[in-house]
């Protein structure tokens, strides 16, 4: 069972009432992806590899356009039969709008280390990954916010 700040969150980032209400692990389960993502994200920023944040931006690319990110179908293949907490659930619009941010601000840093443009480079990283542990530990996503926001989406409308 998820307290209602929670689940004020986890709506707000698009999850079904109903995962949220009845998938009892989907409190652990929503915060893998932010967490897999800023993982990521702070290697691509210590490898300094254009070609490593480009690729990265392009998986990321596949949670705007599906309604599972590349980290939930790894997780899905690679540590949930090892896990035991079961199918993550699928995400709503405000997660995939999360996750082409995400992808954006990859394939730019990218674009900075090939051009050799420092600023170019570390800011977009430096954005991305807090944001994104941030959401991994608290359940704020900085993209929802913004998604809510700009669109004036209710927390419960996903």
């Amino acid at each position: 069972m998820v307290n209602s700040f929670d689940f004020r969150m986890l709506s707000m980032q698009g999850y079904k009432q109903e995962d949220i209400l009845h998938n009892s692990n989907i409190n652990m389960l929503a915060r893998w992806t932010p967490f897999a993502c800023g993982t990521f994200g702070a290697l691509g920023l210590l490898l300094k590899s254009p070609v490593y944040l480009w690729l990265l931006g392009l998986l990321t690319l596949v949670g705007s356009i599906a309604n599972r990110s590349i980290y939930d179908y790894l997780y899905q293949i690679l540590l949930s039969p090892w896990i035991g907490l079961g199918s993550m659930p699928h995400h709503g619009a405000p997660r995939r709008f999360g996750c082409a941010i995400g992808a954006a601000l990859f394939l730019l840093s990218g674009t900075g280390f090939r051009l050799q443009r420092p600023m170019l480079s570390i800011i977009p990283v430096l954005v991305i990954v807090p944001l994104a542990f941030i959401a991994a530990f608290t359940q704020w996503c900085f993209a929802s916010a913004l998604y809510r926001m700009l669109f004036g989406k209710d927390v419960n409308c996903c």
